[in-house]
C-alpha cells in the first residue's frame, strides 16, 4: 500500500491515499497518482464495483522475443531489446501490486486480458489502471454493470443444426439463431465443493467445540457459453442436463466425450466464432480479483451417539460459478468492443 496518508476532505480522518476513497465515510479522496495499489478488499458478488483489466503489452512481446532468440529464430517486429540494469516490466508489476515476482511473471505471460483488481469506486480502479500502464502494460476499467451479470443466458436443453441456422430449445420454448451471427464460444468447468461438519456444542455436559466428523463432496460440470450479437441472442450449455443428439452422432457413453464433440460440431457450424478455452488455465490469476465464492449453512442440532449428546451440523459450500460468469462476460464485452480475447 502507498505509505502516504491524507486527511479526508469530508470527515477529516487520516486514510492511506492509495485507497482513493476514505475508509471511514467513503468519500473520494483528491488523489491523482499512486505508487502502489491497495490490497484487494473482499467485495460481495452482488455489489456493483469496477474491474481493472490488464492486457498484454510490450512486456509480453519481450518475453516472446527472449524465447525466439534462444531458439535461434529471427527477431520479432516491434520487440523491445533487453536493457542491462533496467528493471523488467514484471519486476515493476510485482512492486506495484505488492505480489511475488513469480505471480507477476504469470500475469505478464498470461497472453490474455485478466482482472488485476476489483474496486468499489471508478476513481480507484482508474488509478490502478494508470499504475499498471507505468509498468509497460495496457489496462482499462470495466464496470460490473457493463458485464450485465444479472441477465442470465438462456440454458439450452437441446440444439438442432440446420443450414446456416440453429434452433435452440430451452425450458421456455425455442430460439432460432443465424449461424453467422454467433461470434464467440467460451468453455469452462464449474467446480462445486461441499464439506459437512459435525461439531460438539461447547459447554454442553462438558463437551468441547471440536469437529467430531466431516465429509467432503465434489462435483464438476462442463459448461460453454455461445454468444451472438447480444445476450438475448446467446445461450448456455451445461453438460449435466443437455440432449446431445441434435449435434453429436453417434453418441458416446461418457458425458465429457459428448461435450467435447458438441464443441467441435458447433465450431464447424459457426466457423466465424472464436473458441476460448483459457478459463482453466487462468483460474489462479482470476482469483486475485474474482475469487471462488463460499458460504456456510447451518443444518441444525441433533442428538448423536449412545449418550444422545447434542451436536451441531453445518456445511461449507464453495463454487467458482461467479468466477466463470465474470470471465465469460468479460470475453463477450471485449469481443463486442472489437478486442481479441
Amino acid at each position: 500500500m502507498n505509505p502516504e496518508v491524507m486527511n479526508c476532505p469530508d470527515c477529516g480522518r487520516l486514510t492511506p491515499s492509495a485507497r482513493a476513497i476514505c475508509q471511514y465515510c467513503g468519500s473520494v479522496l483528491p488523489v491523482t497518482r499512486i505508487e502502489a495499489a491497495p490490497p484487494q478488499r473482499p467485495i460481495e458478488s452482488f455489489e456493483q464495483a469496477f474491474n481493472t483489466i490488464m492486457a498484454p503489452g510490450h512486456a509480453s512481446v519481450r518475453a516472446v522475443q527472449g524465447k525466439t532468440e534462444q531458439a535461434g529464430m529471427p527477431a520479432l517486429p516491434g520487440a523491445l531489446p533487453a536493457v542491462p540494469g533496467r528493471a523488467l516490466p514484471e519486476e515493476h508489476l510485482a512492486s506495484a501490486l505488492s505480489i511475488e515476482l513469480d505471480e507477476a511473471r504469470a500475469f505478464v505471460a498470461a497472453g490474455s486480458p485478466v482482472p488485476i483488481a476489483r474496486s468499489q469506486s471508478a476513481h480507484e480502479a482508474e488509478l490502478i489502471a494508470a499504475l499498471i500502464r507505468t509498468c509497460g502494460m495496457t489496462a482499462s476499467v470495466v464496470a460490473d454493470r457493463d458485464l450485465r451479470l444479472g441477465t442470465d443466458l438462456v440454458r439450452a436443453r437441446r440444439v438442432g443444426l440446420e443450414a446456416e441456422q440453429m434452433q435452440v430449445y430451452h425450458s421456455g420454448g425455442s430460439l432460432r439463431l443465424g449461424s453467422s451471427g454467433l461470434k464467440l464460444i467460451v468453455v469452462g468447468m464449474l467446480r462445486n465443493n461441499r464439506t459437512d461438519y459435525t461439531e460438539g456444542i461447547a459447554g454442553m455436559r462438558g463437551q468441547s467445540g471440536n469437529v467430531l466428523d466431516s465429509f467432503e463432496y465434489r462435483s464438476e460440470e462442463m459448461i460453454m457459453d455461445v454468444y451472438g450479437a447480444s445476450l438475448e441472442e446467446s445461450f448456455r450449455i451445461i453438460s449435466d442436463a443437455f440432449d446431445y443428439s441434435g449435434v453429436v452422432n453417434p453418441l458416446a457413453f461418457r458425458s465429457e466425450l459428448n461435450f467435447n464433440a458438441a464443441i467441435e460440431a458447433l465450431s464447424r457450424a459457426i466457423p466465424g466464432a472464436a473458441v476460448d478455452y483459457d478459463f482453466a488455465r487462468l483460474r489462479r490469476l482470476l482469483a486475485r480479483a474474482w475469487p471462488e465464492r463460499s458460504r456456510t449453512e447451518a443444518r441444525g442440532v441433533k442428538r448423536a451417539g449412545l449418550a444422545g449428546r447434542l451436536v451441531a451440523k453445518s456445511s461449507v459450500i464453495s463454487t467458482n460459478r461467479d468466477q466463470f460468469d465474470r470471465y465469460s462476460r468479460l470475453r463477450f464485452v471485449m469481443k463486442a468492443a472489437g478486442v481479441s480475447p
